[in-house]
């Protein structure tokens, strides 16, 4: 199977031609208003009760599923796990041509390095396999009561406001970003890193904050993976040239490699299998509750 191919895909080219009319840093800031204030008086719901809600999403900017977004989390979280158990070598997670282009200073920093020894730090990974879980719960801001956002507004790649569009982002040659200003302008200064710029609203930035304002016990890595997993023109760029480099700090660079392995399971992992909701249920709820993930706190209309 082909994954990413984005010709002859109507419904997507339409929900990225919308995103790239449509975010502009003035929506992104009424966005943010509208979800991420007031933490503190939100509700707090269950978080399975939240998941099966993913059981009425399908996600229109993805051309390689039609299936509901509860067997993507499902098969996404079980490939992180697999691939945990290999400890892949840093270079593998990168195509020839990729890894040829990086910078030489990156090149020797990931060179034979696996990824539980480069991240050594980290001790206990189950926390990736529940985030590969929940990695798209923010896409219940396009059902009723929840936001009711369209798709533009919610799915498909996120890119930086306020920066000028890579060229690898889809349909760039399509011209549909032009009459958007805060996406033909750059307003930050070099290396200031990915987590001080403004991105396109989603389901990324919505999960993420709603962690980062959660009383859970997940490591910093978790946010920046939840919040960055859609950012393909950096993680796994198009046309194999990443882009917005020159706004990349050294986090974000180290940061890269972890990402690079959330991908391949975030897209290499869809199939047509379709699992036991119970079965599922067995295999995330000690992992739920080690890192008090059970309740969320969670905007409604």
């Amino acid at each position: 199977m082909q994954f990413r191919n984005y010709n002859n895909q109507n419904k997507v080219e339409n929900t990225y031609k919308e995103m790239l009319e449509n975010q502009t840093k003035t929506f992104v800031d009424n966005m943010k208003k509208k979800f991420l204030t007031n933490f503190l008086d939100k509700p707090k719901f269950n978080i399975w009760e939240l998941t099966k809600k993913l059981d009425e999403i399908i996600d229109e900017s993805d051309p390689d599923t039609d299936l509901p977004q509860i067997v993507h989390a499902y098969q996404t979280a079980n490939s992180l796990e697999s691939q945990l158990k290999d400890n892949k070598l840093i270079k593998t997670l990168f195509t020839e041509n990729e890894w040829s282009r990086l910078p030489n200073k990156y090149k020797e920093l990931y060179k034979n390095k696996r990824i539980k020894d480069f991240y050594k730090n980290i001790t206990d990974w189950d926390w990736l396999i529940l985030i590969g879980f929940i990695h798209d719960l923010g896409k219940i801001m396009l059902l009723p009561n929840y936001g009711e956002l369209p798709q533009w507004a919610v799915v498909g790649d996120t890119f930086p406001v306020d920066i000028e569009l890579s060229s690898n982002y889809n349909y760039y040659e399509k011209g549909y970003h032009l009459n958007n200003e805060s996406i033909n302008k750059s307003n930050y200064q070099e290396i200031i890193g990915f987590e001080n710029i403004d991105f396109s609203w989603g389901h990324d930035e919505y999960l993420a904050s709603i962690l980062e304002n959660s009383n859970n016990t997940l490591p910093r890595e978790a946010f920046y993976i939840v919040r960055f997993h859609s950012f393909y023109s950096w993680h796994s760029p198009r046309n194999e040239k990443r882009g917005y480099e020159e706004y990349a700090s050294e986090r974000d660079w180290y940061m890269l490699p972890l990402l690079k392995l959330f991908q391949k399971s975030d897209l290499y992992s869809k199939t047509k299998e379709i699992p036991e909701t119970e079965k599922i249920k067995n295999k995330f709820d000690k992992i739920i509750e080690k890192y008090n993930c059970s309740k969320l706190k969670i905007s409604i209309f």
